[in-house]
């Protein structure tokens, strides 16, 4: 896990940052109320065309379809309150349930799109149940393809292009999983019969 204000790196959830000292009880007091959000995808910005957000959800769905242990939510503000998107993310990821089923903890394989179209950022959240699969880095180059779209203000591209790039990561990371599966099946079944 990275510290969203001062990017520390640690394992597993902590009641606050070792180095910083950031707490959820800290950005609540920060942010106040939760915001209004729905499952897939939420625009308190005003900016997304309902068209281009049924095209989202749609695909959000699709997403959840190829990888029912996970839902990806994104949320679209137009300026966050007294911090960071970074911070907002994942504050709206520990406090929100964009899931119809609670899960915490190691069990959480969620992921988090937050948008701050005034500030032109974006942050990406996973699940502490994600961290084994996807790294920080596999966070950063999705974020990284939907950077150009982000900043030149097509919201819509930007969410699609970091969608599906997060789709094809776990997409290899299963295939890869499911061979490495087949081969220790082939090493036991070859034990087996000496």
């Amino acid at each position: 896990m990275k510290c969203p204000a001062c990017r520390t790196v640690f394992s597993g959830p902590v009641p606050q940052c070792p180095t910083c000292k950031l707490s959820l009880l800290r950005l609540d007091a920060k942010f106040g109320a939760v915001p209004r959000h729905t499952r897939y995808l939420s625009d308190r910005s005003g900016r997304l065309p309902l068209r281009e957000i049924k095209k989202l959800r749609a695909l959000l769905r699709i997403f959840e379809k190829k990888f029912p242990q996970s839902l990806f939510s994104v949320f679209v503000t137009n300026g966050v309150p007294s911090g960071s998107i970074s911070e907002y993310a994942f504050w709206l990821a520990n406090r929100t349930g964009f899931s119809s089923i609670e899960a915490v903890a190691g069990d959480n394989f969620d992921l988090l799109l937050g948008i701050d179209v005034e500030a032109g950022m974006a942050a990406l959240i996973i699940g502490y149940g994600l961290e084994n699969y996807l790294t920080e880095d596999d966070l950063q180059a999705a974020l990284a393809v939907a950077e150009n779209a982000f900043r030149a203000g097509d919201v819509s591209r930007g969410i699609r292009e970091c969608v599906e790039c997060v789709m094809n990561r776990m997409r290899e990371i299963a295939r890869a999983s499911e061979a490495h599966k087949r081969v220790g099946d082939l090493v036991a079944a070859g034990a087996n019969n000496r």
